[in-house]
């Protein structure tokens, strides 16, 4: 009996630079197949020495859609759906329809060819190839397909990638029951030993440690476990010092080379003789943009990538510095009882809200709030919220089109200035300036004196569901880089109102 099949609806494509194409495509499968990942990416490797495709592999984080085989694709295909994966017997070629309607006549095909080095060819109904990408470069010089186009009755491979799909899937759904039945098991063991020995009443135990204490270390914890959140998305996003490279060269090679170009080219190509290089090499293009501008997009992509990475290294580095305190004072804090003034030292180390004022009694005791207020120089307030749960109640409590003040990739206070008919339009450049450096100021730019800022209107941001404390998502929003010294830093402190 053959295995069940599915179709696969085509959403996005990338190509990586491992000599891959991946399609990015929703699975329509028969209900007897049981719930399928909303999204799947089919891998469709070039490569000599792992010729094929797979199903359900994870996108490569350096894929890209600036690439002329993905805009020849989109252009001619924007939309599609593969049903069959054939496979000749004779040559091993792998022939992809892509179905873009209704299933009659001949589709554009996808042909990836088993030659050396293999060879991947986008092919119109009317067989001419429109673009070709191996690893000898990318060729969209059009010429007519030499070999016969593939019948339907050919050996189709799609179902066996569907069940090295669901057979992958099973075996991973009974390593984790297994893997939750031996966390019973052993949690069994520890509370039959538990209940076997007498409990000591050493001060070790953590439910033995004072209750502001206990408190305390559970939101390290939770700091902690955001910090390495942090540092996750930061090595993700991090742009590698191969790409920066890379980038620069094509940058350098495209302006030397500027003059080869034709008007609305979507790629450079460049033989290995002409540039001196090992192997040939081919400079994607935005076919909308003049010679001038094509250089220009190249070196600021190369600049982005280069500052990027710069300020990315920057900011793990500080993430895995706090990792490192974060662990260490939690641990401190779980072995054994500490004073009121060493709870007090770690709050203020890590800018918590103060233990002995909980949140949930400030708006009824009526006298604190969650923000400190500075008075500007053209007369404005300024409100800046004095933690991560106090900037949450801060901006929410804001309106729609007052204005807020935030460093930039870095934690810190949020600022509101609320809106008066004087400012409506715009602001002062001096209230810009003073309401910056207060968020520079409260926080991680503190000791720099200088630092870029975000400045934006309240309706420009959205706390979406499961967002730690004080963390927001920017929509629109402009930065700028201030630098003040320590006089007018002194000066705006002063305008504290009690």
């Amino acid at each position: 009996m053959l295995p069940p099949t599915i179709k696969l609806r085509v959403l996005k494509s990338w190509v990586s630079q491992d000599m891959s194409l991946i399609l990015q495509a929703q699975p329509l499968a028969p209900r007897e197949m049981g719930p399928l990942p909303k999204k799947l990416h089919l891998i469709i490797d070039v490569k000599q020495q792992s010729f094929g495709l797979r199903l359900g592999g994870e996108k490569p984080t350096d894929a890209t859609a600036n690439h002329a085989l993905i805009q020849i694709l989109r252009k001619h295909c924007p939309s599609f759906t593969i049903r069959w994966i054939w496979q000749d017997a004779s040559t091993g070629s792998l022939w992809i329809p892509l179905l873009a309607g209704p299933e009659q006549g001949q589709p554009w095909m996808l042909r990836l060819a088993r030659s050396k080095p293999p060879l991947l060819s986008l092919i119109s109904p009317d067989q001419i190839i429109h673009v070709s990408f191996g690893q000898k470069g990318t060729f969209t010089k059009k010429h007519a397909l030499e070999e016969p186009m593939p019948e339907q009755g050919m050996h189709d491979i799609l179902p066996s990638l569907t069940q090295s799909l669901l057979a992958s899937r099973e075996q991973a759904t009974m390593e984790t029951g297994a893997a939750l039945q031996d966390s019973e098991n052993l949690a069994l063991q520890d509370d039959n030993q538990a209940a076997s020995e007498p409990r000591e009443a050493s001060g070790g135990s953590e439910d033995l440690l004072p209750k502001a204490q206990r408190e305390l270390s559970s939101r390290l914890k939770r700091k902690l476990k955001t910090i390495k959140k942090t540092r996750e998305k930061l090595t993700r996003d991090l742009p590698s010092h191969e790409t920066v490279q890379r980038l620069e060269r094509q940058a350098q090679l495209l302006q030397s080379y500027v003059y080869l170009l034709k008007d609305k080219s979507i790629e450079l190509r460049l033989d290995a003789a002409t540039t001196g290089l090992d192997h040939d090499l081919s400079i994607p293009l935005d076919p909308e943009l003049s010679r001038g501008q094509q250089i220009e997009a190249a070196f600021q992509a190369w600049r982005k990538a280069r500052r990027g990475r710069e300020i990315g290294l920057k900011q793990l580095d500080m993430a895995v510095s706090q990792t490192r305190d974060l662990e260490e004072d939690i641990a401190q804090l779980l072995a054994h009882p500490f004073k009121d003034a060493q709870l007090q030292v770690l709050v203020r180390k890590y800018k918590l809200p103060d233990l002995t004022s909980p949140r949930e009694t400030r708006s009824n005791e009526g006298g604190a709030k969650p923000y400190k207020t500075y008075r500007s120089s053209t007369g404005h307030s300024i409100l800046v919220g004095k933690g991560s749960l106090e900037n949450d109640e801060l901006t929410k409590a804001a309106r729609s089109n007052d204005y807020w003040f935030h460093a930039v990739g870095v934690t810190g206070s949020h600022v509101i200035v609320p809106v008066t008919p004087d400012i409506r339009e715009a602001l002062p450049t001096s209230l810009i300036r003073e309401a910056a450096i207060l968020a520079l100021h409260f926080s991680r730019f503190k000791d720099d004196l200088a630092g870029e800022c975000y400045i934006t209107r309240k309706a420009h941001l959205k706390k979406q569901k499961g967002m730690p404390a004080g963390l927001w998502r920017i929509d629109q929003s402009e930065s700028i880089f201030f630098r003040y010294n320590k006089t007018e830093l002194d000066g705006i402190l002063q305008t504290i109102q009690v």
